[in-house]
């Protein structure tokens, strides 16, 4: 199945409770299949944290890039109509998901972030 709604969001931080009813919010007003979130500044991700933000549709479909202290972090998750990934990965700055459409054919979602220093910046 294909997805009908990707959103892509630099969120800065979820640790607010009040930060991820506004996503839970988005996420069930417009039926978003396909939640990418930048910068959650969250080492870790729970499933109770998945499950309170996004629905059980939601459930122990993600994958995770911690944060480094409060930089950085993403969040890719995906409902469950959409089935099975075929792959993932992880680098120091990105995250990746790869679906297969309704014909068949694969591909990837790409979700980056990277955070940087000013030395970097030059």
């Amino acid at each position: 199945m294909n997805p009908s709604h990707i959103l892509i969001w630099n969120v800065r931080g979820l640790n607010s409770v009040a930060r991820r009813n506004v996503v839970r919010s988005l996420v069930v007003s417009t039926k978003i299949d396909i939640v990418c979130l930048q910068e959650t500044k969250m080492v870790a991700i729970s499933r109770e944290i998945i499950l309170s933000m996004l629905g059980s549709d939601f459930d122990n479909n993600y994958i995770c890039l911690p944060s480094v202290g409060a930089s950085g972090g993403i969040l890719i998750a995906w409902r469950s109509r959409l089935g099975a990934i075929q792959a993932s990965r992880m680098d120091n700055h990105s995250a990746s998901v790869q679906f297969c459409s309704a014909s068949g054919s694969p591909w990837w979602l790409t979700c980056v972030y990277g955070p940087q220093d000013n030395q970097e910046k030059l």
